[in-house]
């Protein structure tokens, strides 16, 4: 029989534990945002002052997947709230969103306990969705759990509006409402099809013309871009082994992830059937669109194949999983029952569990700002886009792989090379081989994170993590000037860490292979056993208040791993292959450039035999001021 709707009291239990995870995770997510959710925040900026939805001024491309996201971000962005401020508090919203309407939904299909179990899962990080943060992951998920809650109740109108916001949230959305379309066909329930077909074309009927009239066509370039990064059975099998990561996440990096998948498919699998089974008796045969509309997403995903990063594409299919596996699980999870003692220790369990993720997912997050991909744009662009508004080069057009945050920060104009936000140039389409011939003309800067040196162009700057921006001569002779300015000009004093304060430890730019760190003060190992890959790492900000500095480095291979000083963006001292391979200390003359501010980085190059061990870098021969 179906389950009897919830008591509410049930719906008050569940909304607090909706929210006050969502406040767990806002104040230990709210420094992290993935670099994509500036893709929305720039379409939003451009909004919020009346510009359109564009990503850059004169230049109509729909270069976004989630118009609906933008568009509401520009709300309070145009009543002056710091774009920041308003992505994190939509994102911690979306996600109390998703909690209550996927805990409804399961308070309809299993009952209180199950419901409750969703919710408290969502908050902790099960299904990863924190990583995505700053997304419309959240948001979509959302709209399409609640627009079910609605169709099991026969609300077809109102489910249709619902859906309608889910598929200009993320066009994923349309394969769900098709799947809903089907069932409700099988039924013969025409009437229902008409009424949430009415609502949901109203919905979005307006914003698909809209788009066809400024873009050329409602598909946004994005699609195409993330075509075919690999193989459809390639993707199979990258779905497979991610899916202890994505769905035990945050807990930590499995041991074996090949086992623990077996076991978690074979889990959710099991649960999944049984789930299934169970809705097929008991429950409207409306509730199996909800996983047959995840079955039309997954294929779509492996026919399309786009690359591994962009595992936020899977959020639907893995949390549909959870909650087939719940409804399966749900008649041992509601079957004991507790007395008013039963429940308080019940309540405070929740509470404790809520409590006990704030560690877990404060050590999530300052994982997830250590890693290359964050690291790298987290760091390199905040001084990248310092120096461009600065001179001015921000005026011109760079050409990079990492549009959002860049052009968020500087305003600049952006050729995106994969094609993701803009265009991709012919040349990316045809050979990324032939850079040193044939980037694009209007490409005045190119910013990139390999060791190319393209034909005509100077590199002007070399940010963190190995980000070198190189600008055309004519560019470069153009702004001599206010690039000497800039580099002659000390970064402000009160980020700095005296040198002469102590030791100042060489910290890896992410965390993980290829590095082997020990305790704090120790040497770290670049490990060379694995896949070649450029890395780097570099101390805080240092004043140079010492003549000399001394660094424990160590290399058997020099001409693959260098040291640096770099000063504004400048490298004014670094390693060559003439480097005592059996010293272990090296010693720089720093004196030219006390009283300014530094960093030291090394640069280098695992695998190949690559190998180097670094440690700290100390002020020698102090002066006595």
């Amino acid at each position: 029989m179906p389950q009897p709707k919830a008591s509410c009291q049930g719906r008050w239990v569940l909304a607090l534990v909706s929210l006050a995870g969502a406040l767990v995770s806002y104040l230990t997510f709210a420094e992290f945002l993935l670099e994509d959710s500036y893709i929305s925040l720039r379409y939003a900026t451009h909004f919020a002052a009346g510009e359109g939805l564009i990503f850059q001024t004169g230049a109509a491309v729909l270069g976004t997947s989630s118009p609906l996201w933008a568009m509401l971000l520009a709300m309070p962005i145009a009543l002056g709230v710091h774009p920041e401020v308003a992505l994190d508090v939509a994102f911690s919203a979306s996600m109390a969103g998703f909690a209550y309407a996927g805990g409804r939904l399961l308070q309809r299909l299993a009952g209180p306990r199950t419901s409750i179990l969703f919710a408290l899962a969502v908050s902790i990080g099960v299904g990863r969705l924190h990583a995505y943060w700053g997304m419309e992951t959240a948001l979509f998920l959302a709209w399409l759990f609640g627009g079910w809650c609605l169709a099991l109740d026969r609300r077809y109108t109102l489910a249709g509006v619902v859906l309608g916001l889910a598929c200009l949230t993320r066009y994923e959305g349309y394969a769900f409402a098709a799947s809903l379309a089907l069932i409700l066909a099988w039924q013969e329930s025409w009437k229902a099809i008409q009424l949430g077909g009415i609502a949901i074309a109203a919905v979005t009927l307006p914003w698909l013309l809209h788009a066809w009239l400024l873009y050329g066509s409602p598909i946004p370039v994005t699609a195409a871009a993330k075509a075919s990064h690999v193989s459809p059975l390639r993707y199979l099998e990258r779905s497979y082994l991610d899916l202890p990561h994505d769905i035990l996440w945050p807990i930590g990096e499995p041991v074996s992830p090949q086992a623990i998948g077996l076991v978690l498919g074979v889990l959710i699998g099991v649960f999944g059937i049984i789930g299934l089974l169970r809705l097929l008796r008991t429950q409207p045969i409306v509730a199996l669109a909800l996983p047959l509309g995840a079955l039309f997403v997954f294929a779509t995903l492996i026919a399309l194949a786009p690359g591994p990063a962009f595992a936020w594409h899977r959020a639907p299919v893995h949390f549909t999983g959870i909650v087939c596996a719940l409804v399966g699980a749900g008649p041992w999870i509601e079957r004991p029952r507790y007395g008013p003692l039963g429940r308080g220790v019940g309540l405070a369990a929740i509470a404790a569990s809520l409590l006990g993720a704030i560690p877990m997912l404060q050590r999530a997050s300052t994982d997830l700002r250590s890693t290359f991909q964050y690291a790298g744009r987290e760091s390199a662009y905040i001084e990248i886009a310092e120096f461009l508004v600065e001179t001015h080069l921000n005026q011109s057009t760079v050409l990079t792989w990492e549009p959002g945050y860049l052009a968020y920060m500087s305003g600049t104009r952006v050729i995106d090379l994969v094609g993701l936000v803009t265009p991709a140039p012919e040349f990316t389409k045809r050979a990324m081989q032939s850079w040193d011939s044939e980037f694009p003309p209007e490409a005045e800067l190119v910013l990139l994170r390999a060791p190319y040196r393209p034909a005509g162009y100077t590199l002007i700057f070399e940010g963190s993590m190995g980000s070198w921006l190189f600008a055309r001569e004519a560019i470069a002779e153009r702004h001599a000037d206010a690039i000497a300015a800039f580099r002659s000009k000390n970064a402000p004093m009160d980020e700095a860490r005296p040198l002469s304060a102590g030791p100042v430890q060489i910290n890896p730019s992410f965390k993980g292979a290829p590095f082997i760190t020990g305790p704090p003060g120790t040497l770290t190992q670049i490990d060379p056993e694995q896949e070649a890959m450029a890395l780097t790492a570099e101390t805080p900000l240092l004043r140079i208040d010492a003549p000399h500095m001394q660094i424990e480095f160590q290399t058997s291979t020099p001409n693959y791993v260098q040291l640096q000083l770099v000063v504004r963006g400048e490298v004014v001292l670094s390693t060559d292959t003439n480097l005592d391979q059996d010293n272990i200390l090296v010693l720089w003359d720093v004196s030219l450039w006390e009283d300014r501010t530094a960093r030291v980085r090394l640069l280098g190059l695992a695998g190949d035999g690559a190998k180097a061990s670094f440690g700290t870098v100390r002020a020698v021969n102090q002066r006595t001021r």
